[in-house]
């Protein structure tokens, strides 16, 4: 799970980063000053015993009380 949230990280510092973002877009649309959005997909977190949806604070399943990790922000 924690490689998932690292990977959305390094995603989410890309596109702060107006360069990349500048560039991209130049990329795509052959326009200077274009910044295209890039879609994010939500994070989906599901229970390791029963497979249930769970929020993404959620140390505790509430369907069977499995523990669960929870992801560390840094």
């Amino acid at each position: 799970m924690s490689d998932v949230y690292n990977r959305q990280k390094v995603q989410e510092d890309l596109q702060k980063n107006d360069a990349i973002a500048m560039a991209f877009g130049k990329l795509v649309s052959g326009k200077v000053g274009y910044k295209a959005v890039i879609e994010k997909k939500p994070m989906v977190k599901k229970c390791t015993d029963c497979g249930i949806t769970l929020d993404m604070n959620q140390k505790f399943c509430h369907e069977c009380g499995a523990k669960n990790e929870v992801p560390v922000k840094k």
